[in-house]
């Protein structure tokens, strides 16, 4: 489960809206314009999807002004390139104001409850069959919370799950007995995920789901 945000953490993302802000003071040309252009609607995309209103608003304030405009009208093109600095300043308020992270913290909260949810519900159903999905989903949802959290913090990105948990317990992001809790269920997930569903029971599966919705509340929610 890796999202775009995974790909591209916070600040990565700043030291790029940084480095655009200061392309913008170059002498304004066409190949500048562009350069800006696709660089401010990729930092949106990674930030807030695809096609969001930030990134209908660029296009649309573009538009407005090449209506007016000819293509290579120097006049134009340094209206854009005006319009696109002010974007990329609003950006990175939000960034410094941590307003972007927050954000995807209830984001990511929302859907992790959402599938501790399923889970729950699976389990309700009789059969070992409804115990795996369960589980499966179970699994999913402590490494994804894990993996997030490492995310949100900053704090990098590891392959193993091992080294997601040293690293949150490094940063003092998990605490206490939660590291111990969080190293018993690495078993789990790996039975889990392995098909090994004799060493998985329900007692396990609803332990793992409540100490996972008590992370999301106390990080994400």
């Amino acid at each position: 489960m890796t999202s775009r945000m995974e790909a591209h953490p916070i600040p990565t993302v700043k030291a790029r809206v940084d480095e655009l802000l200061a392309t913008t003071s170059q002498h304004p040309s066409v190949p500048l314009q562009s350069s800006l252009y696709h660089g401010t609607i990729g930092v949106m995309q990674v930030l807030y999807g695809p096609d969001s209103s930030q990134e209908k608003e660029l296009h649309a304030h573009v538009r407005a002004i090449r209506a007016t405009y000819e293509a290579a009208d120097p006049t134009g093109t340094a209206y854009v390139i005006s319009g696109i600095a002010g974007t990329l300043t609003s950006i990175k308020a939000e960034l410094d104001s941590g307003f972007v992270g927050s954000l995807r913290a209830t984001l990511t909260g929302e859907v992790l409850t959402d599938l501790i949810k399923l889970a729950r519900t699976t389990l309700e159903e009789p059969g070992a069959n409804a115990k795996n999905v369960a589980a499966v989903l179970a699994a999913a949802a402590f490494e994804d919370v894990l993996r997030k959290l490492c995310d949100l913090k900053g704090l990098g990105d590891q392959e193993k799950l091992m080294d997601v948990l040293t690293t949150l317990k490094i940063a003092l992001v998990l605490q206490g007995s939660e590291v111990g809790i969080a190293q018993s269920y690495l078993n789990f997930r790996n039975q889990a995920l392995h098909a090994r569903w004799s060493a998985v029971d329900r007692p396990a599966v609803e332990s793992v789901l409540a100490f996972t919705e008590q992370m999301i509340l106390k990080h994400l929610a």
